[in-house]
């Protein structure tokens, strides 16, 4: 069976989808502790008095999982911008570690034409790869005088005899 590329795009975004995603709920409260904690003291009582008041980051410039855009925000305080990269280099390197096993996925599949070739090249994904083509029937009907019958009928519309 040959596959086509949407076949190669949904094999791929089935296998994905059972690869489990980190959950940004937790990942934002992680790292707004954590910049909390790297806060001067006096700013982390301004923040515990008034979070609002204090610069914000969107969440998502921080750290993208690499599906969803959040808009939630986190408050930095006076956390340096090399401490914040120090704090989300973890959810990075998780984020980057994901994208880079898609990308290789991606490609093992995109350099296989046939499903015969996916199952030699990645037989452990077998349950994603489609069904086997099985052919409509063997004994198909045979088709005559297809082009006289439809002349009789007047076809082509508007042609003089």
């Amino acid at each position: 069976m040959k596959l086509t590329k949407y076949d190669k795009q949904a094999i791929v975004k089935a296998i994905m989808a059972d690869v489990p995603k980190p959950d940004k709920n937790k990942r934002r409260a992680d790292l707004q502790t954590a910049i909390v904690k790297a806060m001067s003291p006096a700013v982390r009582k301004v923040f515990r008095e008034s979070p609002g008041a204090l610069k914000t980051h969107y969440f998502n410039d921080l750290v993208y999982d690499g599906m969803n855009w959040s808009t939630r925000a986190i408050v930095i305080g006076d956390v340096s911008e090399d401490k914040l990269k120090e704090l989300t280099a973890p959810y990075k390197a998780e984020d980057d570690a994901i994208r880079s096993a898609k990308a290789k996925l991606e490609g093992a599949i995109e350099g296989c034409t046939t499903r015969k070739a996916l199952m030699t090249r990645l037989p452990e994904f077998e349950k994603y790869y489609p069904a086997e083509d099985a052919p409509m029937s063997k004994n198909l009907p045979a088709l005559a005088n297809v082009m006289a019958d439809l002349s009789k009928l007047g076809w082509p519309k508007g042609a003089t005899k």
